[in-house]
């Protein structure tokens, strides 16, 4: 019986894991439609952003979702802590590694952008390319790895900030 006075609801574990097997396959699914149809606007109409807007959404949003979800309810910083104990390099360092991949993938992104859409001979495709993913470089990786990171560290002591908080809540109950 719970504090409103129903009944407290039983749950079969294996049932609960089995279901979150299938929606983690199901997020994966999703995921994988999500770059498959990436990669087939980016055939169809070229290298334009416009096209995968919802792709890119999805992508994004799903991340965003998780880490404030994750964050709210405590499970962020144990997430974390268990991943740690079995991985070599540590998740904080991890986001920053993949901030620096991401930034460098917009780089290139818009280095071949520019040396496609713009060049009129292979020698100005060269020079704008590089000129761009140069000057690519210098903007985003700062950016992306500050937020990559100041999100995951605003993200973990929030985490942290409710763990500690449900602990001490269960402690005072006993």
């Amino acid at each position: 019986m719970n504090i409103f006075g129903g009944a407290t609801k039983v749950e079969d574990e294996r049932i609960v894991t089995a279901q979150n097997k299938i929606y983690r396959e199901i997020y994966y699914l999703v995921m994988g439609i999500c770059l498959i149809s990436i990669g087939f606007k980016f055939y169809h109409y070229g290298f334009a952003v416009s096209p995968i807007y919802t792709e890119l959404a999805i992508l994004f949003l799903q991340g965003v979702y998780y880490t404030l979800r994750g964050s709210s309810l405590g499970v962020l910083s144990d997430e974390v802590e268990m991943h740690d104990r079995k991985s070599k390099v540590p998740m904080k360092w991890k986001t920053l590694l993949w901030g620096l991949a991401f930034g460098v993938f917009i780089a290139i992104f818009f280095g071949l952008n520019s040396a496609f859409n713009y060049a009129d001979t292979t020698a100005q495709a060269y020079s704008y390319f590089f000129m761009v993913f140069f000057v690519s470089l210098i903007i985003y990786i700062p950016v992306l790895v500050l937020l990559s990171g100041g999100t995951f560290l605003a993200a973990m002591n929030r985490s942290k900030r409710v763990a500690d908080k449900e602990l001490e809540e269960d402690e005072i109950k006993r």
